[in-house]
């Protein structure tokens, strides 16, 4: 059956989770999202808040109460009885029921950049991948969109650096919707299906092409990605080059050529580390905002910060039914900061509220049990787990560089360079101390280690996750 669903004015996408009106992306939340699918798919049939639970919250135990304010926030989305439109009945006492006129549609969506092409040699731009639809509730991100546009006007390559799950995708993803100038002009390509080894370079020429529409056949990855660039050398685009650490090396040398040949294409790039390239301007994520150390601190005043923001926004999906009590915002303020803002780590450990509470979760913070909590279902593998975010940077370490974290976890607050070295230096090895100081620098610039400077003093850090994922899954023999 297909995956695609077209009622009254709206078009569903169930594989890539987009719902659009009139062509136009809709921004909605994921339980709601699942809600919607489940009925669309069942058309006619009451699903009770039973089902609906056990599909938009799965693992979790929630109340009742969950399912019908994610249910008035669809129903507000889908415009539920204006000019007397009825797309979801509620049905007394058993539960919910999708009504309207549905068309399963025998395709996919073609990603379609509307992009009129009039060049017999090349491919149409409405083949080409165009950007996800934006999360529903970004929060934080708007300071941050605009600093990485003016970046971005400023230079052709700009590669956003982070840590894994500090929002490096989301805020491209933004920024392609964002960005009125290259309306029609962009394409999206996601290199995290490309496995590290020595065939990397020809599964990303083949993701490349079939980014942009062309035939692979028995073309080479070379081949293909000089196809690409002659499919664009000579376009004005916004092109996304997401996930890009695994493949630095070859994704350093795509984009060096494509400036030679293509000098109206703008390229934004994301990476746990730079692809130093010719020209790159890095733009290192900023973590959300949290809450200062200094004072104390009510309910009210920590809400106004976004890592605060995104913490109870998640709990409460997660079943979490109460505000935040003055009593716990200096709770949640220091879960926050020891996430150290990472929307991710935040999203995971939030999910869990329901189940631990605010003190329990803010207690097991650096339990290795919290490595293994899981996110949202429809969320990438490398995002399912800490553990996953963590596996997927520590596996493309060298052992040196993982000894050397594992040493480093030690270390429960900043810590020194010198502290550092001394820590991860086999005791008399005096040759060693360069082979630890590359590597330290390496696991900086890979976003492994936090780096903090002020008033000239520079200190080094872990995120409570790295810590403990470090100490307990990176110990030698593992």
């Amino acid at each position: 059956m297909s995956e695609t669903y077209s009622f009254g004015p709206f078009q569903l996408y169930t594989q890539s989770r987009i719902l659009e009106r009139a062509g136009a992306a809709i921004a909605m939340g994921s339980r709601a999202f699942d809600m919607l699918v489940a009925m669309v798919q069942r058309p006619g049939e009451v699903l009770s808040h039973r089902e609906l639970m056990a599909l938009a919250w799965p693992e979790l135990v929630v109340e009742e109460s969950n399912v019908r304010v994610q249910m008035a926030k669809l129903r507000r989305v889908l415009g539920c009885g204006q000019n007397g439109t009825q797309y979801i009945a509620s049905v007394s006492g058993r539960g919910y029921c999708f009504v309207a006129p549905l068309t399963n549609l025998p395709v996919m969506r073609p990603d379609d950049s509307g992009c009129d092409d009039t060049n017999p040699d090349t491919h149409r731009c409405g083949l080409w991948r165009a950007a996800p639809a934006p999360l529903s509730q970004a929060i934080g991100r708007c300071e941050h969109l605009g600093e990485l546009s003016r970046a971005l006007r400023c230079a052709r390559v700009v590669t956003v650096v982070g840590a894994g799950g500090a929002g490096k995708t989301t805020l491209a993803v933004l920024l392609c919707h964002a960005m009125r100038e290259f309306a029609g002009a962009t394409c999206f390509v996601d290199f995290s299906a490309v496995a590290h080894g020595p065939q990397q370079g020809a599964q990303l020429g083949e993701t490349l092409a079939r980014a942009f529409g062309l035939e692979i056949d028995t073309h080479t990855g070379d081949a293909l990605t000089g196809q690409v660039l002659k499919t664009i050398a000579a376009r004005r685009m916004l092109l996304v080059l997401d996930n890009c650490e695994h493949v630095i090396d070859d994704v350093a040398h795509f984009v060096e050529q494509l400036v030679l040949c293509a000098p109206e294409v703008r390229i934004v790039a994301t990476s746990r580390e730079a692809l130093r390239v010719n020209g790159e301007r890095i733009y290192a994520i900023p973590p959300l905002g949290l809450p200062p150390l200094a004072g104390p601190l009510t309910a009210q005043q920590a809400m106004a910060f976004p890592s605060v923001q995104l913490f109870m926004d998640r709990a409460m999906e997660g079943g979490y039914d109460a505000a935040l009590a003055d009593r716990h915002a200096a709770v949640v303020a220091g879960i926050c900061r020891r996430l150290d803002g990472n929307p991710l780590a935040i999203e995971l450990v939030a999910s869990r509220v329901a189940l631990y509470g605010i003190d329990g979760v803010a207690e097991l913070l650096g339990n290795q049990l919290m490595l293994s909590w899981r996110g949202r279902r429809d969320a990438p593998a490398r995002h399912g787990t800490v553990e996953a975010t963590l596996d997927w940077s520590c596996h493309l370490l060298p052992a040196s560089d993982r000894r050397v974290l594992h040493r480093l976890s030690t270390f429960t607050d900043e810590f020194t360079i010198d502290a550092a070295v001394a820590a991860a230096v086999d005791e008399g090895d005096t040759r060693g101390t360069m082979a630890v100081t590359q590597s330290i620098a390496d696991l900086i610039e890979k976003s492994l280690i936090a780096v903090r400077a002020i008033d000239g003093k520079t200190t080094l850090r872990l995120l409570d996750t790295t810590r403990t994922y470090a100490a307990t899954r990176l110990q030698p023999g593992l």
